[in-house]
């Protein structure tokens, strides 16, 4: 398990253990230090270091690299963006021991031949657009194609959202310090941070509530069988999915969930739908008796609930009306999956919000939790870390880097590829969740476990088929644990 620290956290916690007593011009030697190690390591030639520097902490950073770099016998110089009197007592510091040193420091930046660049011109702290100068300086920084080290994330990415600011560098390579910071792993942080190197800069072993997770974490977490297990052992799960528009999605969510382990499946469906179940005859189908889902359609569904351990309700059930259904699995307290057309028609209807309770694990993508929270896709994206705190229940929110929330808790997971980018995708999660929740895994657990297992599977199939002919139903054949 890999912390993650919002922005916020990592200027908390620096001020912390400056008041403990660390001077904060030694932190920034340390970090300093380990931009200059990473710009060994990527020299491939380069005859010149241009630590392209603003005047703040994380100007400091870049400073005080150059400065260990060029005492180290590496020709090195520094871009001064913004007025000596500007700069912060700790970046004033290294600036005067870069001057005293020789190292040139210059107000402007002409690029030289082969010529490697330390992007330090902002930290953790911006929250505006780039503009001016700056802007003009990063836009150049990129076109020039030459590798750029940046010091703790890319000037001009959002480090809690990963949202562009205006604009930002594109680095071959970031030095983060202590921990990544949540925005290099959400929206465009992963495309522009190049290869992460962490910084440690002081011991840190408090219980992180934002985590990475890898899958040697994930993995653990998978339920393992007894050599003398059998099928109620191993839990009854319930799909409340399909209609006749999408009886695939009912499939998808079905085949997942027998490939997730659980013992037992009952698929609860509209009646256009269970032919095509002749295609999956492990699961159990109870057809509604109705062409959709109505009052009668709901009757019947809530009473196969009895004896279930997991209850899946959402995929593919198209327009028909599903709120009797979600009230009543709310009501037995049953580990419980939303997803899909539960979660749209719980945003239009928001009077069950209030019977959330934490044995439920809702499946949003971005477009669906902008309508639970009645806002813009825009806004999700600007703040996903918020978003997926709004409910007091475990929150999946689905995408390139998946957040997992509950009880204050995040968790990180960046398994997959952009083949599941596809319909079917979150069929499959929903049925894979609402078997790991029937086998005895906590929601939190489950959700964890089910990203993963999407993900992991998603990969593998990747390397046979390639992401354009990557289908949802691939993933599921491909899924092991």
């Amino acid at each position: 398990m890999e912390r993650i620290i919002t922005g916020e956290q990592a200027r908390t916690k620096d001020r912390a253990v400056i008041a403990s007593g660390v001077p904060s011009v030694e932190l920034m030697r340390i970090a300093a230090e380990g931009i200059a190690c990473a710009v060994k390591a990527r020299m491939r030639g380069a005859e010149t270091v241009t630590a392209i520097s603003g005047t703040g902490n994380n100007g400091g950073d870049g400073i005080a690299a150059a400065w260990l770099l060029h005492r180290d016998g590496i020709k090195a110089r520094i871009v001064l963006s913004g007025s000596e009197s500007a700069c912060t007592p700790d970046a004033a510091h290294y600036l005067s021991k870069a001057k005293e040193a020789g190292v040139p420091i210059d107000a402007d930046w002409t690029p030289v031949g082969n010529e490697i660049l330390i992007d330090a011109l902002f930290g953790v702290g911006l929250n505006r657009p780039v503009e001016g100068t700056k802007r003009t300086l990063i836009e150049r920084m990129n076109e020039s194609g030459k590798p750029i080290v940046s010091a703790d994330l890319p000037s001009g990415l959002h480090a809690d959202s990963g949202v562009i600011l205006g604009c930002a560098v594109n680095a071959a390579c970031t030095v983060t310090m202590q921990a990544k910071k949540a925005g290099m792993l959400l929206g465009q942080g992963r495309a522009l941070c190049g290869e992460v190197v962490v910084q440690p800069l002081y011991p840190d072993d408090t219980e992180p509530d934002l985590f990475f997770e890898d899958e040697r974490d994930v993995a653990a977490l998978l339920p393992k069988r007894p050599f003398d297990s059998h099928k109620g052992m191993n839990g009854h799960t319930l799909l409340c999915v399909g209609s006749a528009a999408y009886p695939g999605a009912a499939l998808l969510s079905a085949r997942a969930a027998l490939r997730g382990g659980t013992g037992l499946l009952t698929v609860c469906t509209p009646d256009p739908v269970r032919p095509f179940f002749a295609a999956v005859p492990e699961a159990i189908t109870v057809p509604t008796g109705t062409d959709d889902w109505c009052e009668a359609a709901a009757e019947k569904a809530i009473a196969c609930m009895a004896g279930k351990q997991a209850i899946g309700i959402g995929s593919g059930a198209g327009k028909g009306n599903l709120l009797p259904v979600i009230e009543a699995a709310l009501e037995t307290g049953t580990k419980l999956v939303l997803d899909a057309d539960a979660l749209n028609q719980m945003a239009a209807d928001r009077a069950l919000f209030c019977r959330l309770h934490e044995n439920v694990v809702l499946t949003p993508h971005a477009g669906e939790m902008a309508r639970l929270l009645q806002t813009t896709v825009s806004d999700v994206l600007s703040d996903p870390l918020g978003a997926v705190k709004r409910f007091p229940c475990t929150t999946l929110l689905k995408g390139a880097t998946t957040l997992v929330h509950a009880n204050g808790r995040t968790a990180f997971l960046t398994f997959g590829n952009p083949g599941l980018a596809k319909g079917g995708s979150g069929d499959v999660l929903t049925g894979l969740v609402a078997a790991l929740l029937a086998q005895g895994l906590k929601p939190f657990d489950a959700a964890r476990a089910g990203a993963y297992l999407l993900g992991t599977g998603a990969d593998r199939a990747m390397k046979l088929l390639g992401e354009r002919a990557l289908l949802a139903s691939d993933v599921i054949d491909m899924v092991q644990y």
